[in-house]
């Protein structure tokens, strides 16, 4: 684009996503492979059924092109608390903006981006006393950036889903109603051990 806020803004999403989408979708291939390799039992592992090959191949993808660790570490570190915490805050507004209309601050997904951003500000608070904190906590604010990011996607997905989209039920409503049952709760978890350790570095 010719327009310098439109490029400003691409460079921000692709600093700030790109390692949590490395990040995300590795450490699903990898446990993901690895609960199949188990629903093969002491089998799995033997070459016949292939899905000792498939473990080790996501296994890797978690380690090249920098580890999930660095990737963490990349995105609070390098990213974040470079700039105070701006660059987060101008894309949690735009992912607010961005909600389906009933779907605002008052709802989940509004109060997850609230808290997110929250969070982000205790860390830029906390971390000039506490050189490690950042890096305790990388791990976890890449998965609560995450979960932002997979709620805000799904509920966009939502809104395009209509009446008549075909197998609408079990293609797209069914897997949104997994995700808020059993992914999207991690939040409270990540978001409890992250304020947790910034109370404990204040």
């Amino acid at each position: 684009s010719p327009d310098a806020d439109t490029q400003a803004a691409a460079q921000r999403w692709c600093a700030l996503v790109t390692p949590v989408m490395k990040s995300v979708f590795t450490h699903q291939a990898f446990h993901g492979g690895s609960d199949c390799l188990q629903v093969f039992g002491g089998h799995g592992y033997v070459r016949e059924w292939g899905i000792e090959q498939i473990v080790r191949d996501a296994r890797v993808a978690m380690i090249y092109e920098g580890t999930n660790e660095i990737q963490a570490i990349d995105l609070l570190v390098r990213k974040v608390l470079a700039d105070g915490g701006s660059g987060m805050n101008t894309l949690l507004d735009s992912l607010q903006a961005d909600l389906p209309k009933d779907a605002k601050a008052s709802t989940p997904a509004g109060a997850r981006i609230q808290t997110l951003r929250a969070i982000t500000a205790q860390i830029v608070k906390a971390a000039p006393q506490d050189a490690a904190l950042a890096y305790r906590v990388a791990d976890d604010y890449l998965r609560a950036v995450a979960l932002v990011l997979m709620d805000w996607a799904w509920l966009r997905i939502e809104a395009g889903v209509e009446d008549s989209t075909p197998n609408a039920d079990k293609r797209w409503k069914a897997p949104a109603q997994a995700l808020r049952s059993w992914v999207l709760p991690e939040f409270q978890m990540r978001s409890f051990i992250i304020v947790q350790q910034c109370t404990a570095a204040a």
